[in-house]
């Protein structure tokens, strides 16, 4: 690694910013431009040495010192500081400046400029290189607005940055501009792309109510949005927060590198000291310090961690932790919550039963639908949808709707009283009731009163499907060595049993409350397995916290998903819990390549260069060769959502 190294590890942990800032880029340029005039006086001081005559040799000579000067000032620097305040950061520095000054020593001026040389100007292309898998990550931050367009209460517009942008505001985005905030659609209609942001590649259409995030791009039409959140309270802010703080963690195998990195350092010290003290060769020593430069091991995480975050953003993934990358590798159980997780989370009308075979199942829906317009229970808003789907809308509205929590809805008609509800609040009133059909989802009954006397019109059966991807995802979990799944619901066995045999899981923990959902997730880890625990964040937070892993589905503004999980899928789609799990296997993966080849090369040179075979300046060239591995095999993550985007 060359003399740069800990600028370029700070610069892998630095806040997320697009922009370098005023004295990183006067920094950058001082670094290049001394190297880059250490090389020119080089080059004159070996021109001179060829043409001039013998008594210009001390021309010459100045010419590289001063060169030497140039660079090998600030990795002096950077050394004693290190040592100084005892930073991991700076041992290539360290190793550099020994074999700097150990040239300077024996008068070697050539050496002692062109190894920081050589170093400096690999370590800038290195750094642009691992700054530009990051610029997938950073390139979040280009989705943030710099403007908004308010509506003012008198009318027209007003420009203004985003950082005054308060809730209740109306802000105005037409065709083609960003979404400044996260609020809820008040007028228009448009498509939204929000594929950087949920990774999902189809655009969503919306209508007033329809809640948009910042990030996302308006495709076409004007939309006022109604102002919910802004700057760093948006989900996109969070996710911006959550990234910064997921690069600067570590995975145990990193842990233990860092931990004894010195012990690595020392052990290059020795190695020159004894190749000194046996070959009285000075040459050989300097080249055991250049190629002992512990660079691959500075960059063996951060490089991989930062192309998978990058790799898991794109698709809508958020890793809030390194750790949890290492975790997602060795799961072999998954717990998944039913309703909003495997199902979605929405009731649907299945089918129509008629208590009266001259009935059509038009008229039941109507009734039901009279009923449910001023209802805004789940059941009666699934009623409504479907027959507005269906274009069966009611002939007239009923003059008064009164809701009976526990029990239905009554309905004033100018034919008497319509009812929908519980079976046992129909009975109640004394009517007969058909057989109660076989059917695992809710029922609700539809009555209707005429001249004092109730009868029976039906009932509506819904239900709440599975996700069309389910069960192809539990599958893909089973074949990534996931041997254990159990669906966990606080709904009834029957519904759960049903919904389970259709998504092929094997275990069923139905009837259970929030607090009892810890209680399993603990007992099938006292049971040896490793958890993954998947809900959807609201109400699954002790569950998601117990699990070795959790994962919040769907959490995209969801705040309290962002904050109780592990892992966050910000869009609904559950084929992105497989492709975690391959990118986490395939992200420790490489980071272990990285360490392991990097050790053997730089191993590998130390005793070419303690024998006598690689002289300290091919040494600097030859030193860049793990880096090079290391960078080159790291920014294959990145290839990863390309070839493993998930179709749903």
């Amino acid at each position: 690694m060359s003399a740069a190294s800990p600028v370029l590890s700070r610069r892998i942990e630095r806040e997320l910013d697009s922009d370098l800032t005023r004295g990183e880029r006067w920094n950058l340029g001082l670094r290049i431009g001394t190297a880059l005039a250490a090389a020119v006086l080089l080059l004159a001081a070996h021109a001179i040495a060829w043409r001039a005559p013998a008594e210009q040799r001390p021309v010459v000579e100045l010419l590289k010192v001063i060169a030497a000067v140039l660079v090998v000032a600030p990795i002096l620097r950077t050394a004693a500081a290190g040592v100084w305040n005892w930073r991991s950061d700076t041992y290539s520095a360290q190793l550099v400046s020994l074999a700097a000054l150990a040239a300077l020593a024996v008068g070697d001026f050539t050496t002692a400029a062109l190894i920081p040389i050589i170093l400096s100007l690999a370590s800038f292309f290195e750094e642009r290189s691992v700054l530009g898998a990051r610029a997938a990550i950073d390139g979040l931050r280009s989705l943030q607005a710099r403007t908004a367009n308010v509506q003012q209460p008198g009318g027209g517009e007003q420009s203004v940055p985003v950082e005054q942008l308060r809730a209740g505001d109306v802000v105005v985005v037409r065709a083609g501009e960003l979404v400044p905030t996260d609020g809820v659609v008040r007028r228009g209609h448009s498509t939204i792309d929000q594929s950087l942001i949920t990774g999902e590649s189809v655009p969503e259409d919306v209508a007033p109510g329809s809640q948009v995030f910042e990030g996302t791009a308006n495709c076409n039409g004007v939309l006022s949005i109604e102002v919910q959140s802004a700057g760093e309270g948006t989900t996109l802010g969070r996710v911006l927060e959550l990234l910064r703080d997921a690069e600067q963690s570590r995975t145990s195998v990193l842990r233990l590198v860092d931990a004894y990195a010195k012990y690595f350092v020392f052990g290059v010290l020795l190695v020159a000291g004894v190749t000194l003290f046996l070959t009285r060769d000075v040459s050989r020593a300097i080249a055991v310090l250049v190629v002992g430069c512990p660079g691959p091991f500075i960059l063996a995480g951060p490089t991989a961690i930062v192309a998978a975050l990058a790799a898991a953003s794109r698709q809508g993934i958020l890793i809030k932790n390194a750790r949890f990358l290492e975790a997602l590798t060795d799961v072999n159980s998954v717990i998944l919550d039913k309703t909003g997780t495997v199902t979605l989370g929405v009731l649907d009308v299945e089918r129509v039963i008629r208590s009266d075979p001259e009935l059509a199942d038009e008229q039941v829906l109507r009734a039901a639908a009279i009923c449910s317009e001023g209802s805004q229970h789940p059941i009666s808003r699934a009623i409504v949808r479907f027959v507005t789907a269906k274009e069966l809308r009611p002939d007239a509205a009923a003059a008064n709707v009164e809701e009976l929590p526990g029990r239905g809805v009554i309905a004033d008609v100018p034919s008497g009283r319509l009812f929908l509800g519980r079976r046992s609040w129909i009975e109640s009133m004394n009517v007969e009731m058909p057989p109660q059909p076989d059917h695992a989802g809710p029922i609700v009954w539809v009555a209707a009163e005429s001249d004092g006397v109730i009868r029976c019109l039906g009932a509506v059966l819904l239900a709440d499907h599975p996700r069309p991807e389910a069960r192809e995802a539990v599958r893909e979990l089973h074949e990534l060595g996931v041997e254990y799944a159990t669906l966990l619901t606080g709904d009834r066995r029957a519904v759960a049993e049903r919904v389970a045999e259709e998504l092929d899981i094997e275990h069923v923990v139905p009837e259970v409350l929030p607090e009892q959902k810890l209680e399993v997730v603990r007992a099938e880890r006292d049971a040896g397995r490793r958890v993954l625990v998947v809900g959807d964040g609201v109400n699954d937070g002790p569950a998601l916290a117990g699990g070795d892993v959790g994962v919040a589905m769907g959490a995209a503004g969801a705040q309290i998903a962002l904050r109780s999980a592990d892992v966050v899928l910000m869009s609904d789609s559950l084929r992105r819990l497989p492709l975690a799990i391959r990118l986490a296997r395939t992200t420790c993966a490489t980071i272990h390549v990285n360490v392991l080849a990097g050790a053997g090369l730089t191993l590998g040179m130390l005793g070419l260069a303690s024998g006598g075979m690689i002289s300290p300046i091919a040494g600097a060239v030859l030193q860049n060769i793990g880096e090079l591995f290391v960078i080159v095999n790291s920014a294959r993550l990145l290839r990863f959502a390309g070839t493993q985007r998930p179709t749903n």
